[in-house]
């Protein structure tokens, strides 16, 4: 399925299609599914699949793997998603635990550029925000194959399960866009629309965060997107996580086609 606006995404240096990026998405699609696959068994699988089976969507044109995933999801539940991903997150956040410490203060960062012709960069920064101020927890697991559990919380922070960048595990941790002291990624003066905020453990520890710096630019929407990590983090997963945004914000931006596409 053609996407209804134009989407380029730079990565480093180099433009890269929009071709490319649904090939990235589709692989990791496939992989999710193997995961699903593997941690429930034919019979809880059977159950939240509305008749279709893992080797029929592994062979199935991206849009579907990404709906059934979704669904997928959505039947599963909050609780679901921590039981199956129960021993991931408990070794990511240790992980996270010793990179925080290890990298003493330093960090890494992941940034990705995407431009969209006749599109409103304003327009597309309240329906993001939208989408923790409602809970539209559909439309930020759909993003991106990655995300088992996005959600906004009570008091306005945003959960997140997810496997980031390369990494073999799915990691859970809380972005609180109220804070942003601890960001070391700078803002720049040039994109006036800013959508930061520092990734949390339940007991405070800071483990990165997120500045996406956006802009309105001759009828178009020019997009900065940067994720912080700790400076340990492998080099390997920062340049796939590049990917995992690039995926996530496109998807994102197809969504919100019918209010920000001029």
């Amino acid at each position: 399925m053609s996407d209804p606006i134009e989407i380029h995404a730079t990565i480093g240096d180099n433009r890269v299609s929009r071709e490319r990026v649904r090939a990235w998405e589709s692989r990791r699609a496939v992989s999710v599914l193997g995961k699903f696959a593997a941690r429930l068994g034919r019979r809880a699988v059977a159950e939240i699949m509305s008749g279709r089976t893992i080797e029929e969507l592994r062979r199935a044109p991206l849009d579907a793997q990404r709906a059934a995933l979704t669904d997928m999801k959505m039947r599963l539940g909050h609780a679901g998603a921590y039981a199956m991903l129960r021993r991931e997150l408990a070794f990511s956040e240790r992980m996270a635990r010793i990179g925080v410490a290890a990298s003493r203060g330093r960090t890494a960062h992941s940034v990705i550029r995407i431009e969209v012709p006749n599109y409103s960069a304003a327009r597309f920064a309240a329906w993001f925000d939208n989408l923790t101020a409602t809970n539209n927890e559909t439309d930020m697991v759909d993003a991106c194959p990655d995300h088992y559990l996005l959600r906004g919380l009570p008091d306005g922070r945003q959960e997140v399960v997810e496997t980031t960048g390369g990494s073999p595990t799915a990691s859970r941790f809380i972005v609180d866009y109220d804070s942003t002291d601890k960001l070391a990624i700078p803002i720049n003066p040039d994109y006036p629309i800013q959508i930061a905020g520092q990734a949390v453990l339940d007991d405070g520890l800071v483990i990165g965060g997120v500045r996406h710096q956006l802009r309105d630019r001759d009828g178009g929407l020019e997009a900065l997107l940067t994720v912080q990590f700790p400076g340990v983090f492998p080099a390997s997963a920062i340049r796939e996580h590049q990917w995992h945004l690039a995926t996530e914000f496109s998807n994102w931006m197809v969504a919100a086609a019918p209010v920000a596409a001029s």
